[in-house]
């Protein structure tokens, strides 16, 4: 019988060809949906920021939505992770990336900077961690939070999800806090229906969400990416049939 994998996150055409290859029945799908929040573009631009940091593509999107990508340039730009870094390269813009995709591996990446007095542009969904304002402040930096757009449980997926989880799963990876949150809402009983599923949480910040929720998760990928879960996923796989 082919593992059974669920991941919050729709795949790219590579990667349900890798997982096709390897004989994975998987559902890629997002349980979020996106809804844009409005915010002051002329604060924005009064603010004149020396760097503009964004954590998702969405945030990205949300925010080039309303404010011209011109109206930044010579700005210097910092991506947590490689996709939302994707998209800005889209942009024109060459931002720098962080060795660890998460707001603590920011911190380490910023730690070594002279940050007194530098201003601070955080491009942010509406529910989001403090942690790097607060650093920023802490170091005398001037920031400036434009919250852009909110996540909301996507219902419409409801009956794909229960259809997939209706047979036995083997893995489901989480690639958000709010992916996984979304789960809880979207499929009855849940946390019952992942306490039998080895969970795999993208980054740190998902896996301290799922423990809160009295549940057991994966450590997560080295990697804090889609590929990275799927390259996990595999060497598992891997690994238990040659054990």
């Amino acid at each position: 019988m082919p593992v059974r994998f669920f991941i919050s996150k729709e795949l790219s055409q590579e990667q349900e060809e890798r997982l096709k290859e390897a004989g994975v029945d998987f559902l890629g799908l997002s349980l979020i949906k996106t809804v844009p929040v409005e915010f002051d573009v002329s604060e924005v631009l009064s603010f004149r920021p020396e760097y503009a940091i964004f954590s998702s593509r969405n945030g990205v999107k949300s925010f080039f939505s309303r404010v011209k990508p011109e109206n930044l340039r010579g700005v210097k730009f910092i991506s947590v992770g490689s996709s939302t870094a994707a998209e800005l390269s889209k942009l024109g813009f060459n931002p720098v990336i962080p060795d660890n995709f998460s707001a603590e591996g920011l911190l380490e990446l910023l730690k070594g900077w002279n940050l007194k007095d530098r201003s601070f542009l955080i491009v942010r969904p509406k529910k989001a961690r403090t942690l790097l304002k607060d650093f920023l402040l802490s170091k005398g930096a001037n920031v400036l939070e434009v919250v852009v757009y909110q996540t909301l449980p996507n219902l419409e997926v409801k009956d794909k999800v229960l259809g997939f989880f209706s047979e036995k799963v083997d893995y489901a990876a989480f690639t958000s806090p709010s992916n996984f949150k979304a789960f809880l809402e979207v499929l009855p009983r849940g946390k019952e229906v992942l306490s039998s599923v080895n969970i795999v949480p993208i980054g740190h910040v998902t896996e301290k969400a799922i423990k809160r929720e009295g549940l057991s998760p994966l450590p997560p990928p080295s990697e804090y990416t889609v590929n990275g879960i799927i390259e996990k996923l595999l060497s598992l796989e891997k690994n238990s049939q040659i054990s």
